[in-house]
């Protein structure tokens, strides 16, 4: 069950939930939706066909329909979001987001309604959670290092491990790796099925520690 308080803030209530409750609120969500939806979705007659996940959340909440699978693997997202942004505060500066995920994984309380931003931050994290699990699974294996000589036009056979697509640039991010087991990064502006090997062709334009970047990527 959830805990919750009314009070007045400026003559509106407030509702008041733990920490558990808003991270297993998500779970379900997430579990529901089967994927992460930021807004309802509507069809051509304008009937809302499916519920946005932070809606989805709220009604589990007050249905009390949140499992106790739910409550542990809320807690094992938070904890592992919370270890990944302690080793990115000590690596590198937190981005205005990560500073905003980093308060709300901080949080014991939620309150509704200011804390509506941070608990629609926390429903967008379960999805991404799981990419990033699906991610490591599949770069298990990985090596350390990098290939092919700057500028260098190859071809590659590699897996994509997670996709990101950016609005500014109408082009999808992919993380992959080799069958060789090294890293990649490349951008392609259509959709290539996470886990499946693909053969491209692409130039090398930077080496990191451990991973390639290439771009001009091409599907042979």
């Amino acid at each position: 069950m959830y805990s919750f308080k009314v009070g007045k803030m400026k003559n509106i209530q407030t509702v008041a939930y733990s920490a558990e409750d808003i991270w297993a609120a998500a779970v379900y969500a997430q579990r529901i939706n089967k994927g992460y939806y930021k807004d309802d979705e509507f069809n051509a007659d304008g009937e809302c066909v499916r519920e946005a996940n932070r809606t989805v959340a709220k009604n589990a909440l007050a249905l009390d329909k949140i499992t106790k699978a739910d409550r542990t693997k809320g807690t094992e997202v938070r904890k592992f979001i919370s270890s990944r942004l302690m080793l990115n505060a000590i690596t590198r500066k937190l981005n205005d987001f990560q500073k905003s995920l980093s308060r709300a994984v901080e949080l014991e309380e939620f309150v509704v309604p200011q804390d509506r931003m941070l608990i629609g931050i926390v429903n967008s994290q379960i999805a991404q959670h799981e990419r990033a699990m699906k991610e490591e699974q599949l770069t298990k294996d990985s090596v350390y290092g990098t290939y092919g000589k700057m500028k260098e036009r190859l071809d590659i056979e590699l897996k994509p491990v997670s996709r990101f697509w950016l609005t500014d640039w109408g082009t999808f991010r992919y993380n992959a790796i080799t069958k060789d087991g090294y890293k990649t990064s490349f951008y392609f502006r259509d959709k290539l099925e996470i886990g499946d090997a693909v053969k491209v062709r692409g130039t090398v334009t930077k080496h990191t520690n451990d991973t390639t970047t290439i771009n001009r990527v091409k599907v042979l």
